[in-house]
């Protein structure tokens, strides 16, 4: 699958929902999978489910789920290989259409990280996964230096994995780290 690097910004028209409610951010990895022979529903239950995330993201070791929220959501620690424990909170919950959520954690380099997952249906059987991350702080010269180059590998390979669960046809991911 592709993956596309470019230091365009994406322009507001290309995006259906309106993320500076939770950030003020730059948009730094904004990435899509065209898929094929799932509803959005489909999709949603993969993306939206936290105990899959180990099932396709490359550094997520384990998921530990918090009991819901007075509103029924359910936040989640993530301990990923790289950044130890991070705790992710929904912020807009919307199924099957999209969820934001932030991250959090003390080994985390990525201080001010929002995220939109959004799930567009095209056709009747087809439609596009947008997954974009907001931020503009990175702690650490040596993180500054290493995550504009990891991360967008590491994304663009976990989403081959994810695109092979929901009927992924393609992978672009563009960075403006």
């Amino acid at each position: 699958m592709n993956m596309t690097t470019n230091s365009d910004q994406i322009t507001e028209s290309e995006c259906n929902f309106d993320v500076s409610i939770y950030t003020k951010s730059a948009l730094k990895l904004d990435m899509r999978i065209q898929f094929q022979g799932k509803t959005p529903e489909e999709v949603f239950e993969i993306m939206g489910d936290p105990e899959r995330i180990t099932d396709w993201y490359l550094l997520a070791k384990k998921v530990l789920l918090h009991p819901p929220n007075d509103d029924g959501q359910v936040d989640f620690d993530v301990e990923f290989a790289m950044f130890g424990l991070v705790r992710e909170e929904i912020l807009h919950w919307e199924m099957p259409l999209r969820y934001v959520y932030s991250a959090k954690g003390k080994d985390f380099p990525i201080k001010d990280y929002i995220a939109l997952i959004e799930i567009r249906q095209m056709g009747e059987d087809k439609g596009e996964l947008i997954w974009q991350q907001y931020f503009d702080h990175i702690e650490g010269e040596h993180n500054k230096r290493l995550l504009p180059v990891i991360l967008p590998p590491i994304n663009e390979q976990s989403l081959n994995c994810l695109a092979e669960m929901i009927g992924g046809t393609s992978v672009t991911l563009k960075s403006y780290m």
